[in-house]
């Protein structure tokens, strides 16, 4: 998949994509960031979008019964763009009718300003909605603030790995595989959601949102990398490391490989890897093999890690890493691979929080499917309790 899904109102076989009328018919009013209500700035948001789809004004207009000339001035600001033709728009540009008429949360829009932060038009449009979808959960007290816990950037490997120590501490687990990162993120502050982002979705991102972290990975890469891929977002929430534009963050920075390493430690401790390592006494494929299946490793990661604690040299590095494992060798070790994150997948309390607000009628069927990114269908949410109507209100606010 070249593009992130639009969230769906509900599915309609298995291998669906996400329908766009689910999403766009909300209009809602962001209090906590500006809004855009100018025709020049919406028009901007049209084309910006449109070009990120590689639409022509002719095809944008065919999609939504008009010719190319309105859309032009729509663009430049010189036609105004009615409410339902908004809601034609934005479904056609897979966009939320918000995205045009409020900012978009500081840390996404210079990660997308800057070409350095590596990130992809699909990346930022699904971290953008994320951060969207929880200010808004909190700011209608349906996500509760989180207890915040940081630690400072580490300077140094050593201090990379104490921090994982820390953390690890934190979890109350000293020892052992890290299973179910997801929940352990959310524990720490940070909602991590797993969507297919495809070829184009890079790795994965993560910014602020209020009080919360929000991480996106990409689902479309193996399941060993997506959470390697999660921890290192862990890491950038931890150190209270929001991508801002003055910092650099390109792959090679000294701060992403810091994290990197921080990962590595947080994910497998020094003294596991050291205990495995005498279990499987100079047998040291089949102890790296153990290593990546017990702690759900990516196996490029056990590599790396074990040439960083010097128990083996880069050559033999370079042998393992091009030699993955099979089937058959996680049966040698007496291992099963057990997948995380498989997409899309969001956060466990997060879920539980939005069908409570849908049963206490704070949402309504809709919204709340949209908001569990396709992991529930409309037809499985539980029965609601009386609605009140405040709570359909709150639903459908004009627009500014």
């Amino acid at each position: 998949m070249g593009d992130l899904p639009v969230r769906p109102a509900g599915r309609t076989s298995a291998g669906d994509g996400l329908s766009a009328a689910g999403y766009v018919c909300h209009n809602r009013t962001y209090m906590g960031r500006p809004t855009t209500t100018d025709e020049i700035t919406i028009g901007e948001r049209i084309r910006q979008a449109r070009d990120e789809l590689g639409l022509t004004q002719a095809d944008l207009g065919s999609r939504i019964g008009l010719d190319r000339t309105a859309i032009a001035k729509i663009e430049t600001g010189r036609r105004r763009v009615s409410a339902a033709e908004l809601v034609q728009l934005a479904a056609a540009l897979d966009r939320p009718i918000d995205w045009f008429v409020t900012d978009s949360p500081p840390a996404v829009v210079s990660r997308r300003a800057d070409p350095a932060a590596g990130g992809s038009g699909v990346l930022d449009r699904g971290i953008d909605r994320l951060a969207r979808d929880v200010e808004y959960l909190e700011r209608e007290d349906i996500l509760r603030a989180p207890e915040e816990r940081h630690l400072p950037l580490p300077e140094s490997y050593e201090d990379a790995e104490a921090a994982a120590a820390t953390v690890r501490r934190w979890l109350t687990l000293p020892g052992g595989p890290l299973l179910d990162l997801q929940s352990w993120c959310e524990t720490l502050g940070l909602l991590a959601f797993s969507l297919e982002l495809g070829d184009a979705g890079r790795d994965g991102a993560y910014v602020r949102a209020d009080h919360w972290g929000v991480a996106l990975v990409n689902g479309s890469v193996d399941p060993g990398r997506r959470r390697f891929n999660l921890a290192h977002e862990l890491g950038h929430h931890v150190f209270d490391d929001a991508y801002a534009p003055e910092t650099t963050i390109s792959p090679g920075s000294e701060t992403e490989r810091l994290i990197n390493v921080f990962v590595a430690h947080l994910l497998l401790p020094r003294a596991d890897v050291d205990r495995a390592w005498r279990k499987f006494v100079g047998e040291h494929r089949l102890a790296a093999v153990w290593l990546a299946a017990h702690f759900r490793a990516s196996w490029t990661a056990v590599c790396s890690h074990l040439k960083n604690l010097e128990l083996i040299g880069d050559e033999e590095r370079r042998s393992l890493a091009s030699n993955p494992p099979t089937a058959a060798d996680f049966f040698e070790v007496g291992e099963r691979w057990e997948s995380e994150l498989d997409p899309p997948s969001v956060p466990r309390e997060y879920g539980r929080c939005v069908l409570s607000a849908y049963r206490s009628g704070r949402l309504t069927a809709e919204r709340a499917v949209e908001l569990l990114w396709g992991t529930v269908d409309a037809s499985e949410l539980p029965e609601q309790f009386n609605v009140p109507l405040e709570g359909l209100h709150r639903e459908f606010e004009p627009l500014p």
